[in-house]
């Protein structure tokens, strides 16, 4: 059983939300925990878009505790944590928000130590790599404004089809909630462009190095088909090669804060990539 106080500072907040927010849950997993009735406030059923008063204890009931981390995937676990931010590996394979079936990022939160904390970004479920976490709205708050101000650098490795060069993708993508986003022929602003540079050549193809500072749906796998060099195993916009996608979060640096996960591919060297990222300019 877990159970908690809604904090007498916090004004009354809908049943869901509160779960999602103590538990690290998304919303309709835990609305299926309230209409499966495991969830109490002072020792009475609620419904869902019930409020929760300052002070009122909420009660979760056994079963929610196999969403909380224990059965999490091997492989997910904090990288690195410091002031208030936690960067959690995310393997391949392995959904980042809860409620798509399966395992997920979000529901391990409670199994590694982050009760309550909120994940700041997304990768796609074929894509591996770090996935950053805050620990309150305080947190939250100053990666947004890091983010706007282009103050948070995201670095992928992806192995590309063919011969890469430097690329500066800039096509605006249209994500229209299809399972493709298109990309146009109007530039997006400078924060939403895909910066990339060649690492070294792996048989036909290339192992490149992405940097980009705010992304969108499918950016990188959209922008580098776009430009004629899909990602290996990429089933959306290449040709879903055996093996996996070949696209991973390798880096995050932002203000005072720096992770790195180094893909399980045996083409990478390290030393060499990082090479790479120090030939970019500035941001």
């Amino acid at each position: 059983m877990s159970t908690f106080p809604h904090p007498e500072h916090l004004p009354p907040e809908r049943l869901d939300k509160v779960l999602a927010v103590h538990l690290g849950l998304g919303i309709r997993r835990c609305r299926a925990l309230v209409e499966a009735g495991l969830v109490l406030v002072d020792g009475r059923t609620l419904a869902k878009g019930g409020l929760v008063r300052p002070g009122q204890v909420v009660s979760v009931a056994e079963p929610a505790e196999a969403e909380t981390g224990v059965a999490c995937a091997a492989g997910v676990e904090v990288v690195f944590s410091a002031k208030g931010f936690a960067a959690i590996s995310k393997p391949g394979g392995v959904h980042t928000v809860a409620g798509r079936g399966g395992n997920s990022l979000e529901g391990c939160l409670p199994g590694l130590g982050l009760a309550g904390w909120r994940l700041l970004n997304r990768l796609d479920l074929l894509t591996g790599g770090l996935v950053l976490a805050a620990a309150g709205e305080r947190e939250a708050a100053l990666y947004k404004g890091w983010q706007d101000a282009g103050q948070v650098r995201k670095w992928y490795l992806a192995l590309a089809h063919g011969g890469v060069g430097e690329l500066e993708l800039a096509g605006l993508i249209l994500d229209d909630k299809r399972r493709v986003v298109r990309v146009t022929g109007q530039e997006d602003d400078a924060l939403r462009r895909t910066m990339v540079r060649p690492v070294r050549s792996v048989g036909p193809d290339t192992l490149v190095l992405a940097h980009i500072l705010k992304g969108r749906r499918h950016q990188i796998r959209a922008h580098l088909a776009h430009a004629g060099h899909p990602l290996v195993g990429d089933p959306v916009y290449g040709a879903g090669e055996p093996g996996g996608l070949f696209l991973h979060h390798w880096r995050l640096d932002m203000p005072g804060f720096t992770a790195e996960l180094p893909p399980k591919w045996d083409f990478v060297d390290v030393r060499a990539v990082e090479a790479v990222r120090l030939s970019f300019p500035a941001s």
